[in-house]
């Protein structure tokens, strides 16, 4: 009988399906790094193949990823994630959470205090006195009235453990074993700065396959003096003559290579700022630390607004010297303030230094400036105010604003401008106008923006008020001036753009977000 012959595509196999060709073209391909590891893989611990081939971890990772896609190892990466207690979760675990020591403070003193000498004498900052009176009136423990707060509750319930304090001393946990409670717990403490911190195991775990198994049985074969490439001295000496070049595997993926790039948040503002521009609008800049007038009362904000208190603003506490508000400025706020809301203004009051709470401001310094050219004018500008730092709210962020200024603009105007907005930076699928109040603007409007099946709210707007126009610009009210205003959240203007679900991820360290953020290049 005559023998078969094997056709050129059947395998000469040897139990594992692969041909001898097959095994001397994965052997040509192994690079250094790997031949230097595969002796090793036996010992499965990451840690002991650095130690025998005397290869850094990153390298020895990168050498097994390089196998895997040569189907030599199957590799299988097992993640767990942890809550771990942060910076301010060490601290209050040992020393406890702002509201208890409020808490105690207040059961250990029956009376009332003012805010201020509850805040010093708990010893909390005004952040962690912020968070605290939230907490505690939630519960119905503390009353506040009159600026005072005072102990109201049940004694033996106020000093019993929290969940949250519970949940703090069992730290660091599994998330995977978490019970409801302590999602609970979790979930409120994460809304916190500092306090909860969630991280990544990985565990990395290979086993060799059959086609491995071939390939340590052969590494021997190959020899050591493949070349790895062709240079300009192999060719003079020719010492390339008799030797093989390691072969190149174009299916095997590889490593990615991050170059240096501008952080995403940073490209974006400036995209916004091209923009605005390109629409005919003026950069408007100035301080970041600014006094009570043009912040509030040329806003007419009066000096007893809720907004003006130390608990929505940050007091600068060295006295700084401001260029003098000009005498006619004065006379005229002064005025309206007295007329309009029927009290007695105070020029002490306003001459106080704070961190600009709001970027309206400068919309209020460039109506004042002399002479002053109507126009299209914005800011990008950086605010501040104390807040419960959480997904949603940072207490140092940045606003976008805006006015226009001349004769006979109306609301239709301040509407298509909004229109305008809307479509040329939130891309926005479509929009809708809500009736708002603001301090300073009447007639005054929300802009609502529908992306990705919802409503957000992108910013507010309105036409200034007469009482904030006329002091800073008299002529404003005989030539029929009017100023249209708008205000955009520029941080989620941002959220909104990267899909990102927490706000302070836009100033994140998070190399995996950094490296993976889409931006604009230049032409």
């Amino acid at each position: 009988m005559p023998v078969k012959k094997k056709s050129q595509k059947e395998p000469d196999k040897d139990g594992v399906g692969l041909s001898s060709a097959n095994l001397t073209e994965i052997l040509e391909t192994l690079s250094p790094i790997e031949k230097q590891v595969i002796p090793h893989l036996d010992l499965k611990e990451i840690s002991q193949i650095v130690d025998k081939s005397g290869l850094d971890e990153t390298t020895v990772l990168r050498a097994l990823d390089f196998l895997s896609n040569k189907k030599i190892i199957d590799v299988k990466i097992e993640k767990d994630t942890f809550v771990e207690l942060d910076f301010n979760g060490v601290n209050y675990k040992k020393n406890g959470l702002p509201e208890r020591r409020l808490l105690d403070f207040l059961i250990e003193n029956i009376r009332q205090f003012s805010l201020e000498d509850a805040k010093k004498q708990s010893k909390l900052t005004d952040n962690e006195f912020m968070i605290s009176l939230g907490a505690l009136k939630s519960k119905a423990l503390i009353k506040l009235e009159n600026g005072k707060i005072s102990f109201s509750g049940n004694k033996e319930q106020a000093t019993k453990k929290s969940m949250e304090e519970k949940f703090l001393e069992q730290l660091p946990m599994r998330l995977d074993v978490l019970n409801e409670e302590q999602k609970y717990s979790l979930d409120k403490l994460k809304a916190r700065k500092g306090i909860i911190l969630i991280s990544e195991s990985k565990q990395i775990n290979f086993e060799i396959t059959d086609i491995g198994k071939k390939v340590i049985n052969n590494l021997g074969k190959i020899g050591s003096e493949m070349l790895e490439q062709l240079t300009p001295e192999i060719l003079k000496k020719g010492s390339w003559k008799g030797k093989k070049f390691r072969k190149y595997d174009i299916t095997t993926k590889g490593a990615r290579i991050y170059s240096g790039r501008r952080q995403f948040y940073l490209d974006f503002v400036q995209d916004i700022r091209e923009k605005l521009v390109s629409l005919g609008f003026q950069e408007m800049q100035g301080s970041l630390v600014v006094n009570e007038f043009w912040n509030f009362d040329a806003l007419f904000q009066p000096q007893f607004h809720l907004a003006r208190e130390w608990t929505d603003n940050y007091r600068v506490a060295n006295k700084i010297k401001f260029d003098e508000i000009p005498k006619e400025f004065i006379e005229r706020v002064k005025k309206v303030h007295e007329e309009k809301w029927k009290y007695s203004w105070s020029l002490d009051q306003a001459k106080n230094p704070i961190l600009r709470p709001q970027g309206t401001v400068l919309s209020a310094q460039t109506i004042a400036s002399k002479p002053f050219v109507p126009g299209k004018y914005f800011s990008i500008a950086r605010v501040f105010r104390p807040d419960v730092v959480d997904a949603t709210h940072l207490s140092e962020f940045n606003q976008l604003e805006g006015i226009i200024v001349g004769k006979d603009l109306n609301l239709r105007h301040l509407l298509g401008l909004l229109k305008t907005f809307a479509i040329e930076i939130a891309n926005a699928e479509k929009l809708r106008f809500v009736p708002d109040y603001y301090p300073f603007t009447e007639p005054s409007v929300e802009l609502d923006v529908y992306k990705d099946g919802r409503w957000l709210e992108l910013g507010g707007a309105g036409i200034f008020r007469a009482e904030v126009v006329n002091p800073l610009m008299p002529e404003a009210e005989k030539e029929n001036i009017k100023v249209i205003a708008w205000g955009i959240g520029l941080d989620r203007l941002a959220m909104l753009k990267y899909g990102i679900k927490d706000i302070r991820d836009i100033f994140s360290r998070k190399l995996d977000l950094l490296r993976d953020s889409k931006i604009k290049f230049d032409d």
